[in-house]
């Protein structure tokens, strides 16, 4: 018999004064970070300046209350359960959500060869992952490559809002920056970098055929399996002076289902 570690998994309600509560199932680390980048991916912030007040509740760690500006602009109530293993909360119309971002800006560029520099920075972060091998990473970076925020979670997306967040509580910009996913790139995760104004994303797994059309719609450059010497560009490649092993992908989309 050995020892195991085991990664946490527990509920998180965010607690939304005027709105409605939101519980995540997370790894319980960067509890702030984790809300204020969670409304935000979520469009009920457009800036850290309107979260007026956040705080755990006392006895209760796993509870975090926030108020913000203009909360009666958000509409009903809401109170929602989001599982670790899905981003997109209380989503009715894709069409509307799609409308309603606008497009990133083309302030960033960067040679291919910084692709795979910033993937390969992802592996030593992830202390959570050398321990557990059951947590996902996402890393913030700019022009440079230089990482300006990090965040492990079980979920990619929760991953994605801790790193967000970081940013939005240290008032570092994100519009025109990067990031680089460890696991694999699906309409929730272009979404939340799309409200970030992220420009290029960067992941070392595959893509999803919606990924492509969002990441194509909001003008966001989208790379899949950058590893082991390979960079596929599947959307908007002026961004990447490419060297010998770029490509830009025409992807065939394949449902996974069984023809009769």
């Amino acid at each position: 018999m050995v020892a195991d570690h085991v990664i946490v998994e527990e509920p998180l309600t965010i607690m939304v004064h005027q709105v409605g509560s939101f519980t995540v199932m997370c790894t319980p680390s960067d509890i702030e970070a984790m809300a204020v980048g969670f409304l935000y991916s979520e469009g009920m912030i457009r800036s850290a300046e309107e979260v007026t007040a956040i705080a755990t509740k006392e006895g209760l760690p796993n509870v975090i209350g926030v108020e913000i500006q203009e909360p009666m602009r958000l509409g009903i109530a809401r109170n929602l359960i989001v599982a670790s293993s899905c981003g997109l909360c209380g989503v009715r119309n894709l069409e509307k959500m799609l409308s309603d971002v606008p497009a990133c800006g083309h302030s960033l560029e960067v040679p291919e060869s910084l692709l795979p520099e910033v993937a390969e920075k992802l592996r030593p972060l992830q202390k959570v992952f050398e321990l557990t091998g059951c947590s996902h990473a996402a890393a913030l970076f700019d022009r440079d490559g230089t990482i300006i925020a990090f965040a492990e979670d079980i979920g990619r997306h929760n991953a994605l809002d801790k790193a967000i967040g970081k940013c939005l509580l240290a008032k570092r910009a994100t519009q025109g920056c990067g990031v680089a996913l460890s696991g694999r790139v699906s309409l929730e995760m272009v979404t939340k970098a799309a409200r970030a104004g992220v420009e290029l994303i960067v992941a070392v797994s595959g893509v999803s055929s919606y990924a492509i059309t969002a990441a194509q719609h909001w003008s966001i450059t989208l790379c899949g399996f950058v590893r082991n010497g390979r960079v596929n560009i599947y959307t908007v490649p002026t961004r990447i002076r490419l060297g010998n092993h770029g490509r830009s992908i025409h992807a065939e989309q394949e449902s996974g289902k069984k023809s009769d």
